[in-house]
């Protein structure tokens, strides 16, 4: 687990880097208006991938794999990539010959090329993380952006505007199919069965619900911003989120892709079903209860160091002039905090039979999230920021109950288990604050300073958990701390 945790961390750490640095070139390159048509478009498009993609990858890693199922899959995802691509070059014609948008209009034929491979393309990601190849797949994912990102710098600086982007995302995209092709040694034979394709489309329709709401819960604050408060506004609140999104993509893409291949491994053993059929089984409730134990463990000193750095942070990435979104930054790494435990959500519900019960959940949680920025944006950019907190605290039960109700996590030890992390956090903030005052009475601030800081709130944190934990295995009865089955001790969580 350790290990594939590292090449995933690693991947999503080089896909970040690549990703961010074409950004803050293609900021440099365009103008606001252009950049600002290429992400309405790519916000358009990405809404019509996740109906392409239909939840085919999650279907992969939930299923078993034989009597030709693959195949049957790889049909299903190759004909919805067709249908999305005439879907996209229909969108274009319309925009050429009946708005006169000739350069709109070329940048949607070329994501619609961008749209054929991708639901083939998730397929055989499925496949290498139901097997466990997560070393393959990241550094399959690494070459791609890393050809993604030649093609789109080339293109911003050789002029081909915003289409670059585009045409980097399509590299990206025809590059992880081909790699992924080569590493499975696999063409899929094209044939479809009525009766699977019932069972897929009952579980792909949840899939594809939920992913939609996500999407449109991710673009809505923005959106809502800039309706009520003006650009400039809006802008300070896309950097914010662009930065922590980075962050988060670390964090969240391993933990999904590790408890899918983790969860997997328990739910093909002992069925993942309860016996009465309501939910998960003990075996996989244990194994997600330690998985979300840990993943607090090594997500919290990243969002706290982030909502603590983050001044230092903005004024490296974007600039002085960018100083308003430092206190959103803060706000919104927070509130990842809080969201961490809803990474598992998903895999651990289609594991255990009860993915039925998801879309009503982030229906709800979306529902909160959009009403409070809606509610708490008249009163400024740092109100709409604090109201998504709200939301998070709320999306954080929701993960809470659903997992102990449906998918047997016993959320009392999850808790238990977050409090080293919880006294690990506090050391690191205070270590953090005290250093930065010392700092600003010092003629030694600046990066330097600011890399210090980071490194003693790390060690600082590491320190307070070591330290907590040794205490605890010496002064509590031995017969508690088995790292075995037993749950009821934190040291036996962390």
């Amino acid at each position: 687990m350790f290990s594939s945790a590292m090449w995933t961390f690693t991947a999503k750490v080089v896909m970040q880097v690549s990703q961010l640095a074409t950004f803050i070139i293609a900021a440099r390159v365009l103008n606001s208006a252009e950049f600002g048509l290429f992400s309405y478009t790519a916000a358009l498009v990405t809404l019509l991938v996740v109906v392409a993609e239909g939840g085919w990858r999650e279907f992969v890693m939930k299923t078993t794999h034989e009597a030709g199922r693959l195949d049957q899959i790889a049909t299903v995802a190759l004909i919805a990539g067709m249908g999305a691509t005439v879907v996209g070059l229909s969108a274009a014609a319309i925009l050429d010959i009946q708005f006169d948008l000739k350069a709109e209009a070329w940048l949607v034929v070329i994501f619609s090329f961008w749209l054929l491979p991708t639901p083939f393309s998730s397929v055989c990601e499925g496949m290498l993380i139901a097997d466990a190849r997560l070393k393959e797949l990241s550094i399959i994912r690494i070459a791609a952006e890393c050809c993604a990102m030649i093609v789109a710098i080339y293109g911003l600086l050789h002029g081909w505007n915003i289409y670059a982007l585009a045409a980097g995302k399509l590299v990206s995209q025809v590059v992880g199919m081909v790699a992924s092709l080569a590493v499975l040694k696999w063409l899929p034979a094209l044939k479809i069965k009525l009766v699977f394709l019932r069972e897929l489309f009952e579980f792909s329709k949840h899939i594809t619900y939920n992913r939609a709401l996500v999407l449109i819960r991710a673009y809505s604050g923005t959106l809502v911003v800039g309706s009520v408060l003006g650009l400039a506004d809006a802008g300070y609140y896309r950097a914010a989120e662009r930065i922590v999104s980075a962050f988060s993509d670390i964090v969240a893409e391993p933990a999904r892709q590790i408890a899918w291949s983790s969860f997997r491994k328990v739910a093909m053993t002992d069925g993942g079903v309860a016996s009465g059929g309501k939910g998960a089984s003990p075996a996989l409730g244990r194994k997600a209860t330690g998985f979300v134990i840990l993943l607090m463990v090594i997500s919290a000193p990243i969002y706290l160091g982030l909502a603590l750095m983050s001044g230092t942070l903005v004024d490296i990435l974007l600039g002085a002039g960018w100083a308003p979104a430092a206190i959103l930054v803060s706000l919104l790494s927070i509130k990842q905090i809080l969201l961490v435990p809803g990474y598992v959500t998903e895999p651990l519900l289609s594991l255990g039979d009860a993915i039925r019960k998801v879309p009503t959940a982030i229906l709800v949680n979306s529902l909160v999230a959009v009403g409070l920025i809606l509610v708490f944006s008249p009163l400024g950019v740092v109100a709409a920021a604090a109201g998504q907190l709200i939301a998070a605290v709320f999306s954080f039960h929701v993960s809470a109950w659903l997992q102990s109700r449906y998918g047997a996590v016993q959320w009392r030890s999850v808790l238990r288990g977050c409090l080293l992390p919880l006294l690990g956090s506090v050391a690191m903030a205070c270590v953090v604050v005290l250093l930065g005052k010392v700092g600003t009475h010092s003629i030694e601030g600046g990066l330097p300073f600011n890399i210090l800081q980071m490194l003693a709130g790390c060690l600082a944190y590491g320190a307070t958990i070591a330290l907590l934990y040794k205490i605890s295995r010496r002064f509590l009865p031995a017969g508690t701390i088995n790292w075995g089955d037993g749950i009821e001790h934190v040291a036996n969580r962390v």
